[in-house]
């Protein structure tokens, strides 16, 4: 297994028997072993800096009805809210007070936010916080419209793929979602230039492993800039709720995987896993993660923001405070931005 996982840091890739045993077989010794070499690869290429994220929740709004998701269009219980230029602004600089910089703006995909509107969006936080990076996570839309807001700063774009098989990917989404249209715009996004993200959930309902395999193929070929993978959580008032939640230990494990298939790549540590772990967000710099994202402490916006719910077993996960997170990273001997 050992030589399975210094193949893969030499060479980037293995071959689908071999991507199977890892997956399949992974063991204490193995999972010790790739998580040191993904961090040994972070360190070379990021010099271990962990920058911090904070995501800002725009829109609870969405026009589609995805299977796992408490933003689906026909929730009749999700608390639905818009915000406005002002009220983003704001959040932007509370993040800024607190030394971050670096903004993910996401919602639902709700039409209500024209061209226009997210131009509007990107120079008043452009120029509230000087010097920001910005990605946005707005779902699926028109190229002209991504091609707008690349020349007006969004730096990154977040559009998850979900899954690379045909068959698994209908069976989670409504049947008026795409994924030849999904990949189309994936490529049309790196086209205009931007950092691209995509991703999938570990253990959301109908995954196989080779299901996982074909992800993590795809992630490679198409050599996403951004990697953002949760587990699954299931999330109320959704066909999934029942479901049991996806395994954080895999989740972490394949992260370190992605870290030595794409070595430049920012790969964020996603709230989510620490839903399924205990400190799961750190457990995942520890596998090689150099990007964690936090949600601002703003009770009312993150509860009506229910994509999933911050609980962990009988527990309601405390809301994010900068402070602790950033003392985390160090502890573990490493600076963050």
């Amino acid at each position: 297994m050992d030589e399975l996982v210094n193949k893969l840091m030499a060479t980037g890739n293995l071959e689908s028997g071999e991507f199977t045993e890892l997956l399949k077989f992974r063991n204490i010794e193995t999972t010790e072993y790739l998580y040191e070499k993904a961090c040994s690869v972070r360190q070379k290429v990021k010099k271990d800096i962990i920058k911090i994220w904070g995501r800002v929740p725009i829109s609870s709004y969405c026009k589609y009805d995805c299977k796992m998701c408490g933003l689906r269009r026909d929730n009749q219980f999700a608390k639905r809210f818009r915000m406005d230029t002002m009220l983003i602004v704001d959040c932007c600089r509370e993040y800024a007070r607190n030394g971050i910089t670096n903004f993910l703006l996401e919602s639902g995909d709700d039409l209500y936010y024209t061209e226009q509107q997210v131009d509007g969006i990107l120079n008043a936080v452009r120029g509230a916080v000087k010097g920001c990076s910005i990605i946005l996570a707005l779902g699926e839309k028109t190229e002209s419209a991504y091609q707008r807001w690349y020349q007006n700063g969004a730096a990154g774009y977040l559009l998850r793929h979900g899954s690379a098989n045909e068959q698994h990917f209908r069976k989670i989404y409504p049947s008026n979602m795409s994924l030849l249209l999904r990949k189309q715009q994936l490529w049309q996004l790196k086209k205009i230039g931007y950092q691209v993200g995509t991703g999938f959930l570990i253990g959301i309902p109908y995954q196989g492993i080779s299901n996982v395999l074909e992800d993590i193929q795809f992630i490679k070929s198409f050599g996403a800039s951004i990697i953002d993978m949760g587990a699954f959580v299931p999330a109320r008032h959704t066909p999934f709720e029942g479901e049991r939640s996806g395994n954080g230990d895999m989740t972490t494990y394949i992260l370190a995987i992605l870290r030595l298939m794409l070595p430049d790549a920012v790969i964020f540590a996603s709230p989510t896993l620490d839903c399924v772990l205990g400190q799961g967000r750190m457990q995942a710099v520890q596998a090689g993660a150099d990007a964690v994202i936090v949600d601002l402490d703003v009770k009312t916006i993150i509860e009506s923001y229910s994509v999933y719910e911050r609980k962990n077993g009988r527990f309601i996960l405390p809301l994010d405070q900068v402070d602790e997170v950033r003392g985390q990273i160090m502890a573990m001997g490493l600076d963050s931005d």
